[in-house]
Order: C-alpha cells, then structure tokens, then sequence
C-alpha cells in the first residue's frame, strides 16, 4: 500500500482493494474488519489480535500497511470511515454514488507530481504501446485515441501475441503502460518484465497496489476500485481509469503551455 494514509473515507475500499496482496496473518484481519467494521472499532488492540486470531505485532504491521503510524490513527479513521458511510445511499443500489466516490478518491489519491512526471515521459515518447486484457483492453484503445489526439504516437493492444511480438521496437524513448482491475497477472508481468529488458519507461494503471506490481514499472497510477468491489463483468471500474486518462492528458496539454510561454 502507499506510504500516505487513506483518506478518512477510504478506509474500508483500501483493504478491500489490497486485501489479495496481504500475507495470512494480515488477510484474517482485513477479513474481520471488512466484516464487522464496527466491532473492529470498539476493540482495544490486544482484543483485535483474538478476535482475528493474530497477535497484536500484526495487528501493528497491518496499520502500517496501510499507511498509517499505528492503531490508534487507523482506528480514527476507520470510525471516520464508517460515519461517513452510514450516512451514504446504499452502495449496492445507488451506482452513482459509487462510480462518484471511486472518481473522486481517485483524483485526490493521485499525486500531481507522478502525473506530471509521466506526462513528460508521454510527450517525449517516440511512441507509447498500452495493453490491457478484456474489458482493459478497451480502456487500452481509449488511451491510445486520447493521447492521438494530443498529437502522440499511441496504439492500444488488447492480442497479447501482437504485443509481445511488437515489444522488440521497444526502447529508452518508448512509454510501455499496461491497464489491469485485478493488478498483476502473469501475462502483465510478463509484458512489463519485457517491456523492462528494453529500456521502455513503465507505467502500470491499476484497480489494486500489490507490491510485485510497483516493483516491475516505473510508476504505477491506481484507480480507486468500486466499493463494494464489483462483481465479473461490471464495467465501472472502467470511470476511473479513463479519469486518470485524462488527468494525463491535461498534464501534457499543461506542460506544452507552459513551454509556449517560456519560450516566448
């Protein structure tokens, strides 16, 4: 997970979001706070650790995880978190609300430094390859038409054959992204890894922050998921994605200005 602490009513989305990347131990607790939120709330550390089998030094690591100092600070904002969603439509029958809140914790959570950083990369580029899988795959051919658009050199690929086979073109002044929900599969490592050995600057757009993830792209740009997480074949997820598209694309229009005015 991110060093900086979830926002105060992000709590219970960024487990639900980290949950397949926690070890045993953790995953037990995420599982009893996801269930029982409430409960998790009212206990002290010590009856934490019983009621999710744990010790209290994993209770601590999971805080951590999360980006907070201890359990304290993750307690308040998980009680935050839980106030503020009691007041909320039901998630399961108001998809507005849910689309809404996943967009806007997206653009609070994406830091405009690593947006900026990746959109010098896009302007530079000699050309920028994106692939996703299925619905990513889609995501994938609205990124390349957007960044067309601004005058990029950008194709989508969703036939991971043709990407891998295509893959050898890659170099230092290729932007190399990969679109995903659940974060890592063994084709996006494998294309990532690829991507790596030929010197291309990249970026993974992902529903979820697993480590391996971070470890194999330059940046990695996440999507704040549904809440609750959204069953095979919603097409949701997709909103906040094309957000972070856009966010990209109005960094690069930005930096282009700013060079117009310091030049003339």
């Amino acid at each position: 997970m991110s060093e900086t602490p979830l926002l105060m009513r992000d709590v219970l989305r960024g487990i639900e979001a980290s949950h397949g990347d926690l070890p045993d131990a953790l995953a037990r607790i995420a599982d009893f706070i996801l269930k029982d939120p409430e409960a998790a709330v009212r206990a002290s550390m010590s009856e934490l650790a019983v009621l999710t089998g744990s010790g209290e030094a994993s209770i601590v690591r999971f805080c951590r995880r999360l980006g907070f100092d201890g359990f304290p600070a993750f307690k308040i904002a998980l009680a935050s978190d839980i106030a503020y969603r009691s007041g909320a439509a039901p998630r399961e029958t108001d998809l507005a609300t849910r689309i809404a809140e996943a967009v806007r914790a997206t653009v609070d959570g994406t830091a405009a430094s690593d947006l900026g950083e990746v959109a010098d990369r896009l302007d530079a580029a000699r050309h920028i390859d994106i692939f996703g899988a299925g619905v990513s795959g889609m995501v994938a051919q609205l990124y390349a038409y957007r960044f067309s658009r601004l005058g990029l050199v950008a194709r989508g690929l969703q036939d991971p054959v043709v990407a891998e086979e295509i893959a050898g073109a890659l170099d230092s002044r290729s932007v190399y992204i990969t679109i995903s929900e659940t974060g890592l599969t063994a084709r996006t490592r494998q294309m990532l890894t690829l991507a790596g050995e030929r010197g291309a600057f990249r970026v993974a757009v992902s529903g979820r922050r697993i480590a391996d993830l971070n470890r194999l792209c330059e940046k990695l740009l996440i999507a704040t998921p549904l809440s609750p997480l959204p069953e095979r074949g919603e097409i949701g997820p997709t909103v906040a994605k094309v957000v972070l598209c856009e966010l990209l694309a109005d960094q690069v229009k930005l930096r282009r200005q700013t060079k117009t005015t310091g030049a003339g």
